[in-house]
């Protein structure tokens, strides 16, 4: 056989492979897209564990019809300019290869909208090859869906796992992010239900309590600067340990990576017996001129620069926070001589702390409940259950397209239509939602996912703030949690934790 150059076509299928090798990094990828071009909300959609098809919807800056050709074009890139600029990378993306290489090995579909642009452009793509384009109707964004990954190579199509093991590893991409990003929402589904909806969060930390649920069983965070290093973690205590190392996350400049040093760092300070793994979750920010992050095709292994000298600036975090002797199980306040004066119940012995919490004497140790993720899931409930709700006029014009069943559904909640079915005017909608969000109300969604989605936002304004709950309705409250037992408000966060005696006695050497 004589040396030649291979057809384009062939090169590219070649470099796809070496890319995207299940659903999970065709998500990987994508949501990296939506990330880079400033998106606050993501919505992520798989079906069959992605094998049959991968969706990301953001809310971001969207291409224009040019932008769009070119993007699926190899080494096509908004994220650097010069050789000089592989040096200081702070955007996930900068090759220009992921979605190059995503149309190559399945049909996808793009639709795109810049803020500009008076409509979408919408792509059809089968095999790298463009089969349509036309216009439609989208909000600015961008929507990449992704279906039969590998469909023109058969081997690596049969290669995939079960549809339960691609779905497993989808999540567990979908999550990388969702640690990281907490100022975005994000929404995970799995053939049309929803699996995660993780709406934005104060802090990093709040978002790791959500996902790791071990955590909550005692941690401590801690934010440090040295040796021109920022390191912030959340770490279990030793006590609360894994089988494997499924709940370690490192972070390198905001990106999700893969690193033995860093694990052995972890492991060294820990010093566990054999097969346990603590939870950590560690961000660790570098001048981006002292890492580089080109090493891998997935972008998921880095190189120091000095590699030393970030290995010892972790260890010396980690020991110096894990030699503090209290775990956090909540954000604990300094409890007053005023707030132990205050309500007793018949039942139930409690006090209310800066207006956020209730601290109640129960059995085997004290509750501490959230008041307002309380509220929130009081609220929703009532909500969900009534359905006889007072109404608001509509002053806009507002048409949406609903099936009979859909329409149906929606006026036993308060909501009123011009017409029976298919493009209806909204005339009236229920008290818990406002104008404003009606368009979006009906976006993206089918009605029963979206209604429940929307009727958790609508409870969230309606309870009262954090810090402002007084001691009449904390009492009401509690009265409810006690009959009810709700365990967490509608978007996930947990609304009670409690603190056996015994784990003070321990506490305190007694």
């Amino acid at each position: 056989m004589r040396i030649k150059r291979l057809p384009e076509s062939l090169v590219r299928k070649i470099a796809a492979g070496e890319v995207i090798h299940n659903p999970s990094f065709v998500l990987k990828e994508l949501v990296e897209n939506s990330l880079d071009a400033q998106a606050d909300r993501i919505v992520v959609e798989i079906e069959n564990g992605g094998k049959n098809m991968v969706r990301v919807s953001d809310n971001g800056i969207g291409m224009t019809r040019e932008e769009a050709l070119l993007a699926i074009e190899p080494y096509t890139t908004s994220k650097i300019e010069s050789e000089e600029d592989l040096h200081r990378i702070r955007t996930y993306g900068f090759r220009g290869e992921a979605l190059a290489s995503i149309v190559q090995v399945s049909r996808t579909k793009i639709v795109t909208k810049t803020e500009k642009d008076a409509l979408a452009t919408q792509l059809m793509i089968a095999g790298g090859k463009v089969e349509e384009i036309s216009e439609t109707h989208r909000d600015t964004g961008t929507t990449v869906e992704v279906r039969d990954l590998f469909f023109n190579l058969p081997v690596r199509r049969k290669s995939l796992k079960s549809s339960a093991i691609e779905l497993r590893m989808c999540r567990e991409m979908f999550e990388r992010f969702v640690l990281v990003r907490n100022d975005a929402d994000f929404v995970f589904t799995s053939d049309g239900k929803i699996v995660h909806s993780f709406p934005r969060t104060q802090n990093i930390f709040e978002r790791a309590i959500l996902i790791l649920e071990d955590l909550r069983k005692g941690y401590i965070t801690f934010e440090e600067e040295l040796s021109g290093l920022r390191i912030k973690g959340i770490v279990s205590s030793r006590e609360v340990t894994r089988s494997s190392r499924t709940g370690e996350y490192f972070y390198v400049n905001g990106r999700f990576v893969v690193s033995e040093e860093l694990h052995e760092v972890l492991m060294k300070v820990y010093d566990l017996p054999k097969r346990s793994y603590p939870v950590a979750v560690l961000f660790i920010e570098v001048n981006p001129e002292e890492l580089d992050v080109n090493i891998h095709p997935s972008k998921i292994v880095v190189k120091f620069l000095n590699e030393e000298k970030v290995k010892k600036s972790l260890e010396e975090t980690l020991k110096r926070n894990l030699a503090r002797k209290w775990y956090r199980s909540v954000a604990y306040e300094e409890i007053s001589s005023h707030a132990l004066s205050v309500a007793e119940s018949p039942s139930y012995r409690w006090f209310l702390v800066k207006g956020k919490y209730a601290v109640v004497e129960v059995e085997d140790g004290l509750l501490f409940v959230d008041l307002h993720a309380l509220h929130e899931r009081t609220i929703y409930e009532e909500i969900l259950s009534k359905k006889s709700w007072r109404k608001r006029r509509v002053k806009r014009n507002i048409t949406v397209v609903l099936s009979r069943e859909e329409k149906q559904k929606l006026e036993e909640y308060g909501f009123s239509f011009q017409g029976e079915e298919g493009a209806l005017k909204v005339i009236e909608i229920p008290e818990f939602l406002t104008e404003d969000v009606v368009e979006e109300f009906f976006r993206d969604f089918p009605v029963d996912e979206k209604l429940k989605e929307r009727i958790a936002l609508a409870a969230c304004k309606l309870a009262t703030k954090s810090g402002e709950f007084d001691e009449e309705i904390a009492s009401k409250l509690l009265d409810v949690f006690f009959k009810k037992r709700f365990e967490r408000c509608p978007h996930g966060r947990p609304i009670s934790f409690k603190i056996s005696y015994e784990d003070m006695d321990r506490f305190f050497e007694r």
